[in-house]
C-alpha cells in the first residue's frame, strides 16, 4: 500500500474501512488456528462422509431403528487369497494374513477368531434346536450318532446335557458351508463356480476400528499398514469391505484433486496475469484478494457448520476463477482507462457491486436448499466472494502501478485492441436468435439422472473388491431390507418362516441374491416345542439302549431326563443376547408391544424390488424399504427444488438489473441466460441427463455470466464513427470498453481453468458440475461480443 493518506477520502476510501477489515482478517486467521491447532479445544473435523452431503431422511420410525442397527461404520473385513492352489502360494498367503493381523493389532480390535467358538448355545435350550439335516434320522441313527460322540476322536462326551450332539450340528449348520476352521485362522473357501482353484481359498480378517472411519489420521494409518503388508507380499490377493476404506479413498481423492485441479487454475491465472501485465512481482499482490477471501471463508463456514467436508474444500480449491474477475476488472482498468492507475475508478464500482450482488445471489440460493453439503458449498463461496470483493475495494486501488503500465503500447493494451479488432464486425443475430430457439426447442427431450452413483467417489476397484467380499460371505448390503410385524414370537418366527418361500421364487427367477432372515437362525416356536418333545422321548427311550451298548450305567439316564425336563424353546430376543446370536442382532427390533424382524436382501434387481414393494403394500405388517430408491428421490426432490431457485435467482436478479439498465438490461442477461439455454441443450443432444450438480454448475455459470453481461452493459462496444465525433471523452469511453472486453475474456478464460478443469475429476459429482461449466462458460464468452454491440 502506499501509506498516504487523504484527507479528501470518502466512504469506502477512508483508511478506517481498510483498518477494519484488516482486523477482521486477523480474526479469521485466529478463529482457523483454533480449528487447526493440535491441542486446541476447538480443533475442527474435516468430514470425509458421502453421507454427510445429504438432508436428514424421511423414514418411519422403524426404519429409522433398522438403519441405526446398521451403523457398522468402524467394521472392517479383509480377505487375503493366494495366486493359485500350489503350496508355495497357501504359505505365502497365510503369512501375509498373519503379517495383517500384527499390522492392525494396534489399529482395530481383531473380532473373527471368535466367530466359531461362540456359536454354542446353553444346555437349556439346545435340545429344542436340531439341525436340519438330522430332522429325518431314525432311531437306529440317532443310538449310532450317540455311540459315535462317545468313542470317536475329538467327539463330544456330554451325557447328561447333550448326549446325541445336537450342539456339533447346530453349530455346523450355523456356520456356512464354505467357512472353516483351519490352522489358526478362518479359511473361507470360494464356491467351485467362481472358476478359483481348488483347494484355494481365502484367511478371513474381520475387526473393528478402535478409532474412527471418518478421522483422516486413523484412515492414513490404516491404509499404511495395509499398503506395507501388500509391499512384502506383492503375489497375495487382498479383498477390502468398509467404510473406512471408501471413506479414505474419497478423503486422498479429494487431497489429490485439491492440489492438482486447484494448482492448475492458480498455474493458469498466474500465466494469463503475466502474459497480460508482465509485471512478475505484481502478480503475489493481485492475489491477495483471492487468499484473503479464502482466509475469509474458510473459519466461518468451518465454524459455521462444525466440520467441513473435503467436498466443500475441493470446491473453495476452485474459488480462484471467479473470485480473480474483480482483480482482472480494476487492474485492466487502472492499466487502459485511467492515467495515473487512481483516478477516474468512480464507475467501475457500480458494474463491480452489482456483479458480487448478483453473485452472491446464486451463491446464496444454494444454501437453502435442504443439502447440507450444499449449503456448505455455497456458503463458503459466498464468504468467499465477498472477502475478494472488500480486499478489491479497500485495498488494490491504494497500490502503485509500475511506471510503464499506462502506457498504449502496454502488452495489456495490446492485447486490449487485438480483442477489439477480431470480435467487432456485423452480428448474425438471425443465426443467433435461430440457435437459441433450436436450443429451446430441444430441451423437450431434457431428462433427469438421479442415480446415487454421481456420490459415490469410490473407485471401481474398491467397489468390486466390495461386492466380492460381500458375495463370498453372502452378506447383505443393508441398503434394502423388509420390516416384519407380528402380534408375538411365535407369529413372527412363522411369519418370517412362510416369507422364505417367497424369497426363494424370487431367488430361482434370478431377482434376488442372498438374503438374511431370523428365520435361518431360529426355527418357529412350535418347530422348537416339537423338536423338544421328540428330544425328550429319546433321551427316555433311545438313551438306555446307547449306555447298554457303550457299557456304562443306567442311571445317568436319570440324569439326563431331568436335565432335559428344564429345557426350552428359544425365543428371539434371548437369541440375539447370545454371543451365537450376534449375528441375528441387526434382524431383530426390540418392542413392547409387537414382535418385530427385519430381512436384509443383498444383491436386488428392479424387477425384484418391485415385487417386494407390492408384497409389502398389500400387508399393514410389513414395510419394504429400498434406500437407493428413497435417496434418489430425494436427489431428485432437491434438484427440482434447484431448478426453481435457479429461476427465482434469474428472476430477481433481472429485476435488480433492470432498475439501473432499463432498456439495456438485454445486454446483462443475455451472456448468462443464453449460456444456461444453451448449456442445457448441448447435455440433452449429448443423452446426459439433467442431476442436482449440473444445476450447481449452472448456477455457477449464472454468477459468472451475469459479471460479463453486467460489464457488456456498463461498457458496451464504441464505433470509430462514434469515437471521431465526441472526441476525448468518447475516446476515454472506448478504452473502457476495451478494458472491459479484456476483462471480460480473462475472466472467462480463469473461470474455465477453475471450473472447467472440474470436468476432469474422478469424482462424479464434481465431474457433473464441471461439465455444465465448461459448456456454460464456453458459451457465456461466445455471446459477448453481441451482449457488446
Amino acid at each position: 500500500m502506499t501509506g498516504r493518506g487523504n484527507s479528501h477520502d470518502t466512504g469506502l476510501d477512508r483508511a478506517a474501512w481498510r483498518w477494519l477489515w484488516a482486523g477482521v482478517l486477523l480474526l479469521c486467521a485466529v478463529l482457523l488456528a483454533g480449528k487447526l491447532a493440535p491441542q486446541s479445544p476447538w480443533r475442527g473435523a474435516i468430514d470425509t462422509r458421502i453421507t454427510a452431503m445429504l438432508p436428514a431422511q424421511e423414514r418411519s420410525p422403524l426404519a429409522a431403528r433398522a438403519e441405526s442397527l446398521e451403523d457398522t461404520a468402524n467394521r472392517l473385513v479383509m480377505l487375503v487369497g493366494a495366486r493359485d492352489a500350489s503350496a508355495a502360494s497357501l504359505k505365502q498367503r497365510d503369512a501375509a494374513a498373519q503379517a495383517l493381523r500384527q499390522a492392525l493389532a494396534p489399529l482395530a480390535t481383531l473380532d473373527d477368531g471368535k466367530s466359531l467358538a461362540s456359536l454354542r448355545l446353553p444346555a437349556e435350550v439346545q435340545p429344542a434346536l436340531i439341525a436340519p439335516r438330522l430332522a429325518e434320522l431314525s432311531d437306529e441313527q440317532w443310538q449310532a450318532r450317540a455311540l459315535r460322540q462317545l468313542f470317536q476322536p475329538g467327539g463330544q462326551r456330554d451325557l447328561i446335557h447333550d448326549p446325541f450332539g445336537l450342539a456339533g450340528a447346530w453349530q455346523d449348520w450355523l456356520t456356512p458351508a464354505n467357512l472353516s476352521l483351519s490352522g489358526g485362522q478362518l479359511l473361507l473357501r470360494a464356491p467351485t463356480s467362481s472358476g478359483e482353484q481348488p483347494g484355494s481359498g481365502y484367511r478371513l480378517i474381520s475387526a473393528t476400528l478402535t478409532g474412527s472411519a471418518y478421522a483422516m489420521g486413523d484412515q492414513q494409518a490404516l491404509e499404511q499398514a495395509v499398503n506395507g503388508v501388500k509391499a512384502d507380499y506383492p503375489d497375495v490377493r487382498l479383498l477390502r469391505s468398509g467404510l473406512v476404506f471408501h471413506a479414505s479413498a474419497g478423503a486422498q481423492q479429494a487431497r489429490q484433486e485439491m492440489s492438482t485441479i486447484g494448482l492448475g487454475s492458480l498455474i493458469g491465472v498466474l500465466l494469463l496475469l503475466w502474459a497480460v501485465f508482465r509485471t512478475p512481482r505484481r502478480l503475489t499482490l493481485l492475489l491477495v484478494p483471492v487468499a484473503t477471501g479464502v482466509l475469509f471463508a474458510l473459519p466461518l463456514t468451518w465454524w459455521a457448520f462444525g466440520s467441513l467436508h473435503v467436498l466443500t474444500l475441493a470446491f473453495g480449491a476452485s474459488l480462484i476463477g471467479i473470485s480473480i474477475d474483480y482483480v482482472l476488472h480494476l487492474e485492466c482498468m487502472r492499466r487502459l482507462a485511467t492515467t495515473d492507475g487512481r483516478g477516474g475508478l468512480a464507475a467501475l464500482w457500480p458494474g463491480l457491486t452489482l456483479g458480487l450482488c448478483s453473485s452472491l445471489a446464486a451463491y446464496l440460493a444454494i444454501t437453502l436448499t435442504p443439502m447440507p453439503g450444499l449449503r456448505q458449498m455455497g456458503m463458503f463461496a459466498a464468504l468467499g466472494l465477498l472477502g475478494a470483493w472488500l480486499s478489491v475495494r479497500l485495498w488494490l486501488p491504494r497500490l502503485s502501478l509500475p511506471a510503464d503500465a499506462t502506457r498504449k503500447d502496454s502488452p495489456a493494451a495490446r492485447a486490449a485492441e487485438w480483442l477489439a479488432r477480431v470480435l467487432p464486425g456485423r452480428r448474425s443475430w438471425q443465426a443467433l436468435g435461430l440457435l437459441l430457439l433450436a436450443a429451446l426447442a430441444s430441451l423437450y427431450g431434457l431428462r433427469s439422472d438421479d442415480r446415487l452413483t454421481q456420490l459415490n467417489p469410490s473407485p471401481a476397484s474398491l467397489i468390486d473388491e466390495q461386492r466380492e467380499v460381500q458375495r463370498l460371505l453372502a452378506e447383505p448390503d443393508g441398503l434394502r431390507y423388509l420390516i416384519v410385524q407380528a402380534e408375538d414370537d411365535a407369529a413372527l418366527l412363522t411369519r418370517l418362516q412362510a416369507l422364505e418361500g417367497t424369497f426363494q421364487q424370487l431367488d430361482a427367477q434370478q431377482q434376488l441374491g442372498h438374503w438374511a432372515s431370523l428365520a435361518q437362525q431360529l426355527p418357529t416356536l412350535a418347530q422348537q416345542q416339537a423338536n423338544l418333545s421328540a428330544m425328550r422321548e429319546r433321551t427316555r427311550t433311545l438313551l438306555p439302549q446307547v449306555l447298554r451298548q457303550a457299557g456304562l450305567p443306567a442311571a445317568l439316564v436319570k440324569r439326563a431326563e431331568q436335565a432335559i425336563e428344564s429345557a426350552h424353546p428359544l425365543r428371539p430376543a434371548d437369541w440375539v443376547a447370545l454371543p451365537a446370536g450376534e449375528m441375528g442382532q441387526r434382524l431383530w427390533l426390540d418392542s413392547r408391544t409387537a414382535a418385530i424382524g427385519i430381512v436384509r436382501f443383498g444383491d436386488v434387481t428392479a424387477e425384484g424390488s418391485a415385487a417386494l414393494a407390492r408384497l409389502a403394500a398389500g400387508d399393514d405388517r410389513l414395510e419394504y424399504v429400498d434406500q437407493v430408491a428413497r435417496l434418489s428421490t430425494t436427489l431428485g426432490s432437491i434438484r427440482s427444488e434447484m431448478a426453481w431457485l435457479v429461476s427465482a435467482a434469474v428472476v430477481v436478479i433481472s429485476l435488480l438489473l433492470a432498475l439501473r439498465y432499463r432498456r439495456s438490461t438485454w445486454r446483462a442477461l443475455l451472456p448468462p441466460l443464453g449460456g444456461l439455454v444453451l448449456t442445457l441443450a448441448a447435455l440433452t443432444l449429448a443423452g446426459v441427463g439433467l442431476n442436482l450438480f449440473h444445476l450447481l454448475g449452472l448456477l455457477l455459470v449464472l454468477g459468472i455470466g451475469l459479471d460479463a453481461g453486467i460489464f457488456c452493459a456498463e461498457h458496451p462496444a464504441r464505433s470509430a464513427n462514434d469515437k471521431a465525433e465526441q472526441g476525448n471523452a468518447e475516446a476515454t469511453a472506448s478504452r473502457a470498453s476495451q478494458a472491459s472486453l479484456l476483462a471480460i475474456s480473462l475472466s472467462c478464460a480463469s473461470s474455465l481453468l477453475a471450473f472447467g478443469l472440474l470436468s476432469f475429476s474422478q469424482t462424479p459429482a464434481l465431474a457433473a458440475l464441471g461439465l455444465a461449466c465448461l459448456l456454460g462458460l464456453t458459451a457465456t464468452w461466445c455471446l459477448v461480443p453481441f451482449a457488446r454491440s
